[in-house]
Parts: structure tokens; C-alpha cells; sequence
């Protein structure tokens, strides 16, 4: 063991072990087909009730504090989250992390769409070290370019599951634009939830009212289609 003189610590082979063990410790993996969207913003490190680890650790884990959280004084992945997030507003760890920073810079170009800022903004994320914030911006630019665009954006991404995830975010956005065929079985939790809180096509929200993957789903279908009978 090395590390502070006077105090043992662990070396960078440690390191790398406690990482493996506890990263596969998630709640939420962003490789998960059915992570959602909204999952993006409401990660550990950005909850109120986070405490990051000193040293090293602490820039990827901290310990939870938030008594309604079934994570409540365990170690946890700052990219990780529960159903009991609350807003910090600033990611929380001991040094002055950066990926927050990042985050709001990057959101803050993808406002700006002309072709020669998108272009340096793809040069950036290509270097991005945080794979995981690297795909939030990619499927968030995705939305934000034309049909024709989104390949260069697709191809910023690794293959594997993050490729896989985009592409799939793709076909998506496709299905939002020019309506959805099939049944909402055949959709992804993103299309749905998009679907239930956006289409004005009343058989589409009549089909996610009944059908619906979720309670949640369901019920947004149903208040959307009560709301367009009622104005």
C-alpha cells in the first residue's frame, strides 16, 4: 500500500479493483436499453444529499445521506441515481470536478447550431474523457440536428452499446417526426414517454392509455388525450 506518508492507501492497482467492484454495483447503467432520459439529470453526484469520498475516490463516489433512498450511508457511483434524486444544482465532489462544467458548455453550443460550431463541438466530445456524459450530449444533439445530420454524431460513439444506443435514439427521433408503426410494444420506454407527453394523434394516445409499458406512460397518455377533448 502506498500513498500520504505516515498513512497507508491504496496504490493504482487498488484503485482500479475497488472501481471494477463497485461500478458494477449501479442502479442505473447508462448501457441499459431502458435507461431513461431524464436519468441524465438526476445523477448522485448532483443530489443534495451526496458526500464525496476524499482523494482520489472521490472523484466517482461518494456516500449517500438521503433517508428516502434505499442507498441511504452506502457507497455509491457518482453517475448512478434513485427514484428519491433532489436537485443540488452543482455536482459535488472534494476537487473542483469538471464534468458539470462541461455538461452546461456543451448544452450551451448545442444552442448555438451553426455548422462551424457543431463541428468544433463533435471535436471536443471526441476527446471527451467521461464516456458517460460523451453519450448524454450525443443523444441530446441528436434531437437537436436534422435526419440528415446525425450520423457524424452517431459515429462519436463507441462501437459496442453506446453505438447501439444511439442508433437506436435515431430511429426514435425518425418514429417521433413521421408517427410510429406497429404497437407500443414494439416502441422503446423513450418513444413512449415522448409520445405520451407530445403527440396530438389521439389513436396513438389512446393505444399508450391502454398499453402503455408503464403506469407512468399510461397515465400521461390518458391526462394528454383528456386534456385535447377538453380544449
Amino acid at each position: 500500500m502506498t500513498g500520504i506518508p505516515g498513512r497507508a492507501g491504496p496504490d493504482q492497482a487498488e484503485l482500479s479493483a475497488i472501481h471494477r467492484r463497485w461500478v458494477a454495483e449501479r442502479h442505473r447503467r447508462t448501457e441499459d436499453p431502458d435507461y431513461r432520459e431524464e436519468w441524465y439529470y438526476e445523477q448522485c453526484g448532483s443530489c443534495r444529499f451526496w458526500l464525496p469520498l476524499s482523494g482520489e475516490l472521490g472523484r466517482d463516489y461518494g456516500a449517500c445521506a438521503n433517508p428516502a433512498s434505499p442507498f441511504d450511508g452506502r457507497v455509491r457511483f457518482e453517475h448512478d441515481g434513485c427514484e428519491a434524486f433532489q436537485e443540488a444544482g452543482a455536482w459535488s465532489t472534494p476537487e473542483d470536478h469538471d464534468a458539470q462544467r462541461r455538461w452546461r458548455l456543451y448544452l450551451r453550443a448545442l444552442d448555438d447550431l451553426d455548422e462551424r460550431g457543431l463541428t468544433l463541438l463533435r471535436d471536443a466530445l471526441a476527446d471527451e474523457p467521461d464516456r458517460e456524459l460523451a453519450l448524454a450530449v450525443v443523444l441530446r444533439a441528436l434531437e437537436s440536428v436534422g435526419a440528415s445530420e446525425r450520423r457524424p454524431w452517431i459515429e462519436l460513439t463507441p462501437p459496442g452499446p453506446d453505438r447501439e444506443r444511439a442508433e437506436s435514439r435515431a430511429v426514435d427521433l425518425d418514429a417521433l417526426a413521421g408517427g410510429p408503426s406497429g404497437v407500443p410494444g414494439d416502441w422503446s420506454d423513450w418513444l413512449q414517454r415522448r409520445l405520451a407527453a407530445t403527440t396530438a394523434d389521439l389513436a396513438t394516445l389512446d393505444l399508450l392509455a391502454q398499453a402503455g409499458r408503464t403506469r407512468r406512460v399510461r397515465r400521461m397518455a390518458a391526462e394528454r388525450r383528456q386534456a385535447i377533448d377538453g380544449s
